[in-house]
Formats: structure tokens, sequence, C-alpha cells
């Protein structure tokens, strides 16, 4: 199933998670001589995660080259692949590409390097009971050397792109269709890389998308900060998007938005998320409405302009998308969504939206809904919108 140099690799199946951040990869000059997507290393098996032990036959890491959607330079992506038990169908074993949410800036917040992969386990084994090859990148930054631009959705976009063509040639039974999904910042760089799909996916054939509480349009945070009306998960947020958005653009002075507590404890909101969200939690809450206030109207305005910059839609996507959200989101708001799919239907998207009653931010619960869109996708149904219609 995977490819032949795997075999050596197999060795290691009892090894700790965490030492496969040890793969090696060709050093950084040689990785941009790499095509896109293209296997750095042998892959290195895994031990199967607790919770999908049922229901995968091999987990292994990967390391591929990437782009930077910052300035198009080659980066080393690492994430993990899984295959279903079982074998292939005909034609091959249909994949999902999956974004994860919010893990932290470090290069230890990479979910491949977590027991239950930073809370993704539950969408990974959904797709492995219906019979997808996973395969989950962690993006750049997160588990491999270099800095993490948290949020701008080009790297990401191009990470989850890439993650494909690097399992296809890791398992060579798998099919060039797959699908996206993601949650979060990963329902961000799911769509991005449904707009992106005509220039950067050659070869390969997105079904479609699926995007789940995706920040799609943050400028409504500066009016916030400005205002001083951030909620309070807005405002645990705001180092860590801030600090990104730093990564792609450097002459972004944190210190113009943060102040206070907010400034002298920000390496308290530069840890993995699945560490210290207490500790953040009160920080952020026991800060004052100032200690996030833009210094001057045209910090402000340079923040929106960033902000703009990142923003979904950016381009008409290549294939329908599944958008679902929560009307109790406090993170990105309900109506931004509901506008940033407006705008996207005037684009002329193909979009079904779910909205999820009384839900908030991150995983929801939408039932057989993301299942059965998605198996309608890989059988060539047409899809349903809800844009409106002429």
């Amino acid at each position: 199933m995977f490819r032949a140099a795997l075999a050596t690799a197999l060795t290691v199946v009892t090894l700790a998670l965490g030492a496969c951040a040890t793969t090696s990869a060709p050093a950084g000059d040689d990785v941009g001589t790499k095509a896109n997507g293209e296997l750095l290393a042998d892959p290195v098996a895994l031990p199967l995660y607790p919770l999908l032990q049922g229901l995968s036959s091999t987990a292994v890491k990967i390391r591929y080259k990437s782009t930077s959607g910052v300035d198009e330079s080659a980066t080393t992506v690492s994430g993990i692949v899984l295959v279903p038990k079982g074998d292939p169908p005909e034609g091959g074993w249909r994949m999902a590409s999956v974004g994860h949410p919010t893990t932290g800036l470090l290069n230890s917040c990479a979910p491949s390097s977590d027991p239950g992969l930073m809370g993704s386990t539950g969408v990974i084994a959904s797709f492995l009971t219906f019979g997808y090859v996973v395969v989950m990148t962690d993006y750049a930054g997160l588990g491999a050397p270099g800095m993490h631009a948290y949020l701008e959705p080009k790297s990401a976009a191009y990470n989850v792109i890439d993650a494909v063509r690097a399992t296809r040639e890791a398992v060579p039974s798998t099919s060039t269709s797959w699908v996206g999904y993601g949650v979060s910042q990963g329902g961000q760089a799911v769509w991005a890389a449904n707009e992106l799909m005509p220039d950067y996916g050659a070869g390969l054939d997105l079904v479609g998308s699926i995007s789940v509480a995706a920040p799609t349009d943050l400028r409504p945070l500066v009016d916030a900060m400005e205002n001083g009306t951030l909620t309070v998960e807005q405002r645990v947020l705001m180092p860590t998007i801030l600090s990104g958005l730093k990564v792609a653009y450097p002459d972004l002075r944190l210190e113009d938005y943060l102040h206070g507590v907010m400034l002298s404890r920000l390496e308290a909101f530069r840890g993995c998320q699945n560490e210290g969200s207490e500790l953040r939690g009160q920080i952020a809450q026991n800060a004052s409405a100032d200690d996030f206030r833009p210094t001057s109207p045209q910090a402000a305005d340079r923040l929106r302009q960033i902000l703009g910059e990142i923003a979904l839609p950016s381009r008409p996507a290549s294939a329908p998308m599944l958008v679902a959200y929560g009307d109790s989101d406090k993170v990105v708001l309900p109506q931004w969504t509901a506008e940033a799919i407006d705008r996207a239907c005037g684009l002329g998207d193909v979009i079904e939206t779910v909205v999820a009653p009384g839900q908030g931010h991150g995983q929801l619960d939408l039932g057989s809904i993301p299942s059965e869109w998605t198996s309608a996708r890989f059988a060539g149904l047409p899809p349903s919108t809800t844009c409106p219609q002429p």
C-alpha cells in the first residue's frame, strides 16, 4: 500500500509520538528543487492514535515541500496520513485533506505530535469510518522549522493542497479526488484552497470543501478594539492573531495594539492552545478595554488593511462549498460569516449554508450533513445551494 521505502520505517512503530519530529529532511536550500507536495523524507510509521485504533490500518508522519503564501518561497511542512482498514475501492482511495483549528504558534504545536491530535480525532475518525484516506497538515511553522504565519490563508491553502500530493506519493492506492474539511483556522485554509485550486492544484480533483466556523473577514475586530467591545473570546485570541500576522507583515507593531497586562503577559499567549488556556482566559478577562485599543487611527487603519488582504472570499471558488457556523459564535460573529457568504455568492460560488442554532465557535454538531454532502460530491450529484438564484 505504501511506497516501498516505508518498509524500513515500520521498525520504529513503537517509538513515542514526539520522536516523529526528528524525521530527517533535505536542507533548506535543497527543498526548493523539489516539486510541490513531494516527500522530503521517507514516511515514518506511528503508533496508531488511541481513539483511531479500530478505524485505521496505518498511520504515518510525512514531511513534504510546500510554498509560502507570503513570499512564494519553498517551505517544509509536516503532517499525518491515516489509511482506513480494508482494501481500496476501484479507482483508488478517496481522500480528505483536513485543516486543523488553531493550535498555537510554536513548532511544538503540531497536532501530529499530540496523542489526541489537539482535538481533531473526531473529525478524522468520521472520515476513516466512511472509507477515506485522511491527511492532516500541521501547517508551515508547526512541526517543522520556521515561523507560523497564523491566518495567512495562502500559505495554509498551499499546505492543504500539497498534503494531498504528498499523500498520493506515500499511498499510491489513492485517487486524485479529494475533499477539503476544516474548522476555524482550518475552515479558512480549505476555503482558500478551493479558491486557489485553478492556479495551484494541477493534477488533483477537488470535489468540494467544508468550512466550519471559518474566520473569513476579521476587519470588524478593529472596530471592536477601538470601541472597547471585544468579546472575552476575541480578547483571548487577539495576541495570537497579531503575533501570527507579524510573521507575514513584519512592520506590524504589537505594541500599537496590545498594552498593559496584555503586552506584559504576551508570552502566556504564545504557547499551544492545549496548555495554559485557563491562565490566558483570566488575563484577557481581567484586562481593560484600553489594553486592546489601537494607539492611533493610522495604526487601526494599518490593521484593517492587513486583515482585508487576508479576507475571504478573495476570488471565485473552483468547487462547491458547505459553510457552517454557529449562531452563538463569540469569536467570528455570525453576521461576519453571513456577509462573507453573501459576497462569495455574488462571485458565483455554489454554497450550501448551515447555521447551527445555539452553538458557538469551533467544531459544531452538524449531524449527518457533512458526511452526506461529501458522499454526494464524490458521487457526482448536483450540489444544492442556498445562494440567491437569478
